[in-house]
């Protein structure tokens, strides 16, 4: 062999983008792992700080570009609303951070440059530095699962004996509360983790025990929003893997319905009387957001083109506590049709995602259609749409699903079509 030859088989030291941005996924993996645990409103920190380091190593494409600008246009109507919205700040009174922390449309702009980044940094790293990452998010996530499994079968005295020990202890059942919200983490993470642990050959086994895990953690805490997030996720990943591009087309069209007729649903629903029937049949905690989403639909009609603007729903006192529950009525009762057309066309663009990357890998098609069709649903039974821990968590999820081709040599591009939640 030559000398020439010699050197041409030698592979190439890692340059220092790929060595930074494999340290910084590490590292966005295993705090992720730790704060869905122990403090899952971190997230929010977490990927910004991601985002400021991986800044450097952004590339936008063909790809990353579109719904980037389709949220940027989101945030830039989001702030407009500002001018008509009930829970405008006057700049007047913006004297401390506290203040400034409550400006919604301002953090939109922050979090979309920041979790953007990190989205679409992250995405591009290096196979060995995919593959590390990957295989610590992998039996991190079985780590997780079975410290939250055993803690809420004991009652969340493991989370309990933690707060006694960092000198802030907390009541029995406000423990459960806070084991419960690991649960969300999982059922985002589960389809991508699941996919990266077969592609290694684990054994199948090891995936039931997350599901298991999952199933049974969060019917303990009562995450009746996860369980109901894995249940129609796992009709969205059947349906890409088993129908490939004819159900990546039915699913575009699934996850636009909701943004589309979501508060004529609720009117129609009131006027059948279907909704006093369900009424009679669900606990309190669902009966009351079946009043606050048909106060949230009534109140759609006043306001129907632009909404009642930006944290609108922080306005109407008991009627809605904080927010409505249901991400696609909160959009349409705060920024209107204009809004909720937005978000909706975003969200139709990351399922055009999954359509694309059919023809690559249908088992990743499906992972990514599990994780956001899960992400849809935990968002229109649980959280505001605005909070940053939650839109966080999104862009976690993508950052996952852009590890999976670590575990198939075969392919070495990354997710292009998915970009971050916001």
């Amino acid at each position: 062999m030559t000398a020439i030859d010699s050197a041409s088989t030698t592979p190439s030291p890692p340059s220092f983008r790929d060595l930074w941005l494999g340290g910084v996924a590490l590292f966005v993996v295993v705090v992720t792992l730790l704060l869905a645990y122990l403090a899952p409103l971190g997230f929010a920190p977490l990927i910004s700080l991601a985002g400021l380091l991986a800044l450097p190593g952004v590339r936008l494409t063909r790809t990353t570009a579109p719904p980037l600008l389709i949220l940027l246009a989101l945030a830039i109507w989001a702030a407009a609303s500002m001018s008509w919205s009930p829970d405008a700040v006057a700049f007047s009174a913006l004297k401390k951070y506290g203040d400034f922390e409550k400006l919604t449309a301002a953090k939109l702009f922050l979090q979309l440059l920041t979790y953007g980044a990190a989205v679409v940094a992250l995405r591009r790293l290096s196979p060995p530095a995919s593959h590390r990452a990957a295989t610590v998010l992998a039996w991190g996530l079985v780590a997780l699962s079975a410290v939250v499994l055993i803690d809420a079968l004991g009652g969340a005295g493991i989370y309990q004996y933690l707060r006694v020990l960092t000198g802030d202890p907390i009541r029995p059942d406000l423990a459960m509360v806070k084991v419960s919200t690991a649960t969300y983490a999982m059922t985002l993470l589960i389809w991508p983790v699941s996919l990266i642990l077969s592609r290694r050959h684990v054994a199948p086994m090891v995936t039931l025990f997350l599901i298991a895990a999952l199933v049974v953690s969060a019917k303990i805490v009562s995450s009746d929003a996860c369980l109901l997030a894995l249940i129609v996720g796992l009709f969205a990943w059947g349906l890409v893997r088993l129908a490939g591009k004819t159900g990546a087309r039915i699913l575009i069209a699934l996850v636009a319905i909701p943004f589309i007729l979501a508060p004529l649903a609720v009117l129609v629903g009131v006027e059948t009387g279907l909704v006093n029937k369900l009424h009679q049949l669900v606990p309190p905690s669902w009966d009351a957001r079946l009043n606050i989403w048909t106060f949230a639909a009534d109140h759609v009609q006043t306001h129907p083109f632009r909404g009642w603007g930006l944290d609108a729903s922080r306005t109407f006192g008991d009627a809605i506590p904080l927010h409505t529950h249901n991400a696609q009525l909160q959009l349409w009762l705060e920024l209107g049709a204009i809004g909720a057309a937005l978000a909706g066309i975003f969200f139709c663009w990351m399922a055009y995602g999954v359509l694309r990357l059919v023809d690559r890998s249908r088992g990743e098609a499906a992972a990514a259609a599990g994780s956001l069709v899960s992400y849809l649903v935990i968002g229109a039974l649980s959280f505001g749409v605005w909070q940053e821990w939650w839109i966080a968590l999104g862009a976690i999820t993508l950052i996952a699903l852009g590890l999976i081709p670590a575990g198939a040599p075969e392919v070495t591009s990354q997710l292009d079509e998915l970009s971050s939640f916001g």
